[in-house]
């Protein structure tokens, strides 16, 4: 199935070297692919080839070329371009201009991917050559549409290591540029690189988003997976016809999500139960971008404070009695949650690692809220038992304190699928 591209470029007039060169990438891509170019003013009748054009500007040849332009005019176009397409990824070419940073803001706050293709914009020579201006336009918009966007398409390796260098992306893709004498061929190659690209977008992606019934699935899979063998009826009916209809894309998506928290060993258990393991397949051949916070995949210490605040940690034993292990033991699994939360660290694993505590260790549930209460950890808990109800399935006869779905338990969710 060909993957839909929608690209953006401020100018697309002969002559410019730029939009000659990305002409002929977007002909050699449009052999394979559902390729669309948005511009802010028509596209030469000479720009005929394999893929198609929309004007998103007023129709004048210099619109936006002094820099003044309608924009709540033009985001509502570029929205019903973007909305009337739904293409998988947004590809934006050129540096400095402000219109290619609102396009990429009014798309990212959409859900949609974008690649940001900065064409020797970033390199550090560029830079220094107008300091002042360039200077500005860094601060103003530049930095930060190259720090937010999915990822970053670069063809010069000086560019390339001074992002690197200044930690402005950690996802960096290099794709040789074609030569001045190159022939159709090399610009074949360089399309079917950018594919590549594309694929590792939409990968990544999915390791931060699924679908409702995907969500629904994993969150079945998991409690299956967390549940006493004997269980007869772990799921009910809508479940499991729900587990019984994913498509093979759905349980990619499962896969990978799964792989960045660190539960493929139970989606696996979980997937057995149901007599649907061969839905799983091998993941050797995706690759998404590393996350932008690092996830640990360490088990949730029940023993030992990961931030090492003495103080804390005396007050946990203070107030918890010698016979109160399982009480204690939450405790300090609580506070180790807060400071993954803190570094955005946070997986499903640290959360599933707390639900067998809730629902096979015996506790005092009275004593256990005084003791939270006492250490201020009692909203803490609440929100994560909220949160495990809709990620794990934990029945509210297993929860210790009641659930409670706030702004503090939506932190937690975002920062679940921050990636």
């Amino acid at each position: 199935m060909s993957l839909k591209i929608l690209h953006f470029t401020p100018d697309m007039s002969v002559g410019n070297g730029l939009s000659d060169t990305l002409h002929n990438i977007l002909d050699a891509l449009g052999q394979t692919e559902d390729v669309h170019l948005a511009t802010l003013t028509p596209t030469p009748s000479e720009r005929s080839g394999r893929y198609k054009c929309h004007c998103i500007g007023s129709g004048k040849s210099d619109y936006g070329r002094h820099g003044i332009v309608n924009l709540l005019a033009l985001q509502k176009r570029f929205l019903v371009l973007l909305y009337g397409m739904m293409p998988d990824v947004i590809h934006i070419h050129g540096s400095y201009h402000f219109i290619s940073s609102r396009i990429e803001l009014w798309s990212r706050k959409r859900g949609f991917p974008v690649v940001f293709s900065p064409c020797g914009g970033m390199n550090p020579a560029f830079i220094d050559a107008e300091y002042g201006m360039r200077t500005w336009k860094m601060i103003l918009y530049q930095k930060n549409m190259t720090r937010r966007a999915s990822a970053m398409q670069l063809s010069d390796r000086a560019e390339m290591e001074y992002l690197s260098d200044e930690e402005l992306s950690r996802r960096l893709f290099y794709i040789e540029a074609p030569g001045e004498d190159a022939i159709s061929s090399d610009y074949e190659e360089y399309a079917s690189q950018l594919v590549l690209l594309y694929e590792k977008v939409l990968d990544t992606a999915l390791c931060r988003h699924l679908d409702v019934n995907s969500q629904e699935a994993l969150s079945a899979l998991l409690h299956l997976g967390l549940s006493d063998e004997p269980e007869r009826h772990p799921l009910c009916a809508e479940d499991i016809l729900n587990l019984r209809s994913l498509n093979p894309s759905q349980w990619h998506a499962i896969q990978l999500y799964g792989r960045v928290h660190d539960i493929m060993p139970l989606i696996e258990t979980g997937a057995s139960r149901m007599q649907l393991r061969g839905n799983l397949t091998d993941e050797a051949e995706s690759d998404p971008f590393p996350p932008l916070y690092p996830k640990s995949h360490d088990p949730l210490k029940s023993d030992k404070l990961l931030s090492g605040n003495k103080r804390r940690k005396r007050m946990i034993e203070n107030v918890t009695l010698g016979g109160e292990y399982s009480i204690r033991k939450t405790c300090v699994m609580l506070e180790n949650i807060k400071h993954h939360l803190s570094k955005r660290s946070l997986t499903l694993h640290h959360l599933c690692d707390l639900y067998e505590v809730f629902r096979y260790e015996p506790m005092n549930e009275h004593r256990l809220h005084e003791v939270l209460h006492h250490l201020r950890l009692l909203k803490l808990c609440r929100r994560l038992c909220q949160v495990l109800s809709e990620a794990a399935y934990l029945d509210t006869g297993f929860m210790p304190v009641d659930a409670l779905d706030d702004h503090g338990a939506e932190k937690i969710r975002k920062a679940l699928v921050a990636y």
